[in-house]
């Protein structure tokens, strides 16, 4: 296992330019729980869906991209359409878990469907409650990935308590990966932090510690709103 934390630095301020062999995916497959059934994807956050804001963010850093989403595809399809999306070679814009993955097994099914669908070397994901992403994001993954020989890389933030907290739905995957996920998968793991950990990863801390907030329930949203 490789584990170890690189230095925060400050975010640019512009989305960084996008790494040719990195696929970007939105993971909206959730099924809105604590917003009482609503796709959070689609829930205006200062009049703009949440996906929307982290698409404004997910497309100008990757090569090219796509939706996971169980629900809403057409506007799932048009919200990458109005972003700019460039979608992958003979693959829909938007699509579901795999079917032969159980329904409602949470964001490792998503990573694995889209895992499947990516024909680059790295899937970057993200999920589609997180708007305000660093602008260096995938570059910083990216990078660290590069440097250190991790094949799962995901991003950290320094809580009050001075703890590095790991945003584990945020995460830079190797394709290599997949199979040792689908393993993990057919043992009925479905804890994205254990997957994650049974491979060789690392992580980049960011200085914002709001950068990766999630705001999955009405009381975030009116909180941020």
């Amino acid at each position: 296992m490789l584990h170890m934390h690189a230095p925060p630095e400050t975010a640019l301020p512009q989305p960084s330019p996008p790494f040719a062999d990195v696929t970007g995916c939105l993971l909206a497959g959730g099924e809105g729980r604590r917003m009482g059934g609503r796709d959070k994807g689609l829930v205006h956050y200062r009049g703009i869906p949440l996906a929307a804001w982290v698409l404004s963010q997910l497309v100008p850093q990757t090569s090219r991209q796509f939706a996971i989403a169980n629900r809403n595809w057409p506007d799932y399809a048009r919200l990458l359409h109005q972003a700019g999306a460039t979608t992958p070679v003979n693959m829909d814009a938007v699509r579901p878990d795999a079917a032969d993955l159980p329904v409602a097994s949470g964001p490792v099914a998503g990573i694995l469907t889209a895992l499947r669908q990516t024909d680059t070397p790295w899937l970057m994901v993200v999920p589609c409650d997180t708007p305000h992403l660093p602008a260096d994001l995938v570059s910083r993954l990216r990078s660290e990935a590069a440097r250190s020989g991790a094949n799962a890389v995901v991003p950290t933030t320094v809580g009050c308590d001075g703890e590095h907290r790991a945003h584990w739905a945020c995460v830079l995957l190797h394709k290599d990966v997949s199979p040792q996920l689908e393993a993990m998968f057919a043992k009925e793991e479905r804890k994205l932090r254990v997957c994650i950990q049974s491979l060789r990863w690392t992580s980049v801390s960011f200085e914002d510690a709001t950068a990766f907030d999630n705001i999955n329930s009405p009381e975030t949203l009116n909180g941020r709103d």
